[in-house]
């Protein structure tokens, strides 16, 4: 669990560094096969805010394979959410 961890906290990086300031994630909690990221930002008005956080889908999928899906989306401000991901076993790949 820690190496996955620590995809997920450069997955985020990488994440902020090309979607700020339209889209920050933060790292809220991972255990258990669950994670929690906190998205703020005022968000593209012309994009759907979902495609925010799909886009850490595919981000953290670009550094290890693992099946990964939105479990929930709740909205907690003016321009935040939080979303939760179901995470699947990590594949290894030959």
């Amino acid at each position: 669990m820690g190496g996955l961890k620590k995809s997920i906290v450069e997955a985020i990086k990488t994440y902020n560094k090309y979607r700020s300031p339209e889209a920050e994630a933060k790292l809220i909690k991972y255990e258990d096969n669950e994670l929690f990221i906190e998205f703020k930002g005022p968000f593209c008005q012309g994009c759907g805010v979902y495609d925010y956080f799909e886009d850490f889908i595919y981000e953290l999928k670009g550094i290890v394979d693992v099946e990964m899906e939105i479990k929930g989306v709740e909205k907690i401000g003016e321009e935040a959410f939080r979303v939760q991901y179901s995470v699947g076993e990590r594949k290894d790949t030959p």
